[in-house]
């Protein structure tokens, strides 16, 4: 027989579910602008049977909650996360590489490397038609001094952004080892609450916005693995990140990354793993991007980072000066050299020089010639670089240890200054290109470098958001839906309230009915 009372009690259950369900959707309206928040919704099914009639006829016994879901496609997410550390690693680079363009190519610009080398010859030649004339040979003095200048300011703005590259890694392998504690912590509570019965949907959208900004920093690999199952059949899912194969978060427990520091790295950082000590491949995401920018030289397929143009400039410094100086060309040795070069000129007293027109640190050429007659030529300007070139203190001190002449002939004797102009445009001097050849060809490789980065940074930034945009469709909250949805439901509510009046009116009159 049917329970007595089970009318009202189907109708109040049916109340329950409708003011859960309309609860559900006033908290995903409240967090339609939340980030990170996943749409939720409500599971309900039927309860089992009242009543058996004859063996024939089975009555349900209403409706209930059994849980509240988060709407998530967990194969979008892993492919955001995978996009999303490409765009970290290309972001990180498309802007470094524009710094760096700020910094050399201003190759054509008035101030820039052409200028100043054109002023160079301009004041090469000026002194060659007049040898004689003082104010040319400051002139020279000065437009020597600016190619030096040009080249030490260069390779400080160079260092500086290789420190600041050293300073991104320590930050970045900060923000990772936070992210990772915390998500860890996340995984604890979300167990428990789940453990217990209750609900941790926000909790796992917390976590969920951890991991999004965990995979920007570092190239990540995310898994989840059921522990146990509650009796209402909610499982209770293990969190675990792995970095390279290696784990970083498992469920709650989450390892480090540390960061050393020692005087054989020019006070770089290394990052290894803080419980082994094992030395940290970094493979994408923001964290690669620093240590390719900030170590990256070019040698052996390695990325063209900071010091990899640091070397270019000290490349250029160093043959430019052993050519002016020495006469030898890239390629060349002492005894078959082109030219005579700086030191192998006369001054106008017709006495030989051996000064050089170039140094390191303002060094003299007294001081040069005895490293050059212990070491040889290529070991001290390998000395040479771009953040220390300088005039030589000869040059500094007296612009008449200019040697214009190529012999004893006096102060009108401009024979080596012609050679030292054609010397300057051989190009010879850099394996078959000038100086401005060669200059040119560091602004056209960062050029290329950069315009590849930024092409990859807006392809990827495009992926992210459009795998994004396809979560969002999944997971996000769409007001007009939600009105829609809380319309139902609120008629739901309404029926069953309706229902429950009804009941009650027939239980009543049934009740004085039997009192009669």
């Amino acid at each position: 027989m049917n329970a007595t009372f089970t009318g009202i009690n189907i109708a109040s259950r049916g109340i329950y579910t409708s003011q859960a369900a309309m609860s559900v959707v006033t908290n995903n309206t409240g967090n339609a602008n939340t980030k990170g928040y996943c749409r939720q919704i409500v599971n309900q099914e039927a309860i089992g049977a009242a009543a058996v009639y004859g063996g024939r006829s089975i009555l349900g016994n209403g409706t209930e909650v059994t849980s509240v879901s988060q709407l998530r496609d967990c194969r979008l997410d892993g492919r955001y996360w995978q996009e999303n550390t490409r765009l970290g690693d290309w972001n990180t680079k498309a802007n470094a590489l524009t710094e760096l363009e700020a910094v050399l190519n201003t190759a054509t610009s008035s101030s820039g490397f052409n200028k100043i080398f054109e002023n160079f010859y301009s004041a090469l030649e000026d002194l060659d038609k007049n040898p004689g004339d003082n104010p040319n040979r400051n002139s020279l003095k000065e437009k020597g001094q600016g190619i030096c200048q040009y080249l030490n300011e260069s390779s400080q703005k160079l260092s500086e952004i290789r420190q600041d590259k050293n300073c991104a890694v320590k930050m970045a392998v900060d923000q990772i080892n936070s992210f990772a504690q915390q998500i860890a912590d996340l995984n604890g509570r979300i167990s428990q609450a789940l453990a217990s019965g209750a609900n941790a949907n926000e909790l796992k959208d917390q976590r969920g916005v951890l991991v999004d900004k965990l995979s920007k920093l570092t190239d990540i690999s995310v898994t989840e693995t059921t522990v146990n199952q509650s009796s209402d059949e909610t499982e209770n899912k293990k969190l675990a990140i792995r970095i390279n194969g290696i784990t970083l978060v498992d469920g709650s427990d989450a390892k480090r990354l540390e960061i050393t520091q020692d005087g054989t790295t020019d006070g770089m950082y290394s990052v290894s793993w803080e419980e082994t000590g094992e030395a940290f491949t970094a493979t994408g995401g923001q964290l690669k991007a620093e240590l390719d920018l900030r170590d990256g030289d070019g040698t052996n397929s390695a990325y063209k980072g900071v010091p990899y143009y640091i070397n270019q400039l000290n490349k250029f410094a160093q043959t430019f000066a052993k050519a002016f100086n020495e006469g030898i060309l890239a390629g060349e040795t002492p005894a078959a050299k082109s030219y005579a070069g700086h030191a192998g000129g006369y001054l106008a007293d017709g006495v030989t020089s051996g000064i050089r027109f170039f140094s390191y640190n303002n060094a003299s050429s007294a001081d040069l010639k005895t490293q050059i007659a212990a070491d040889g030529v290529n070991a001290v300007y390998q000395k040479i670089t771009a953040a220390n070139i300088s005039l030589s203190k000869d040059i500094e001190d007296d612009v008449k240890n200019i040697a214009t002449a190529s012999s004893s002939g006096g102060k009108d004797n401009a024979e080596n200054m012609d050679k030292l102009i054609k010397l300057v445009k051989d190009s010879n001097m850099f394996n078959k290109g000038t100086p401005e050849d060669f200059y040119s060809s560091i602004i056209s490789t960062l050029g290329t470098d950069s315009s590849t980065a930024q092409c990859s940074s807006t392809n990827a930034t495009s992926l992210v958001k459009t795998i994004n945009d396809r979560r969002l469709s999944v997971s996000g909250v769409e007001p007009n839906e939600e009105t829609a949805s809380m319309t139902l439901y609120q008629a739901a509510y309404r029926a069953n309230s309706k229902m429950v009046s009804i009941w009650s009116e027939i239980y009543a009159k049934t009740i004085d009915m039997v009192n009669i």
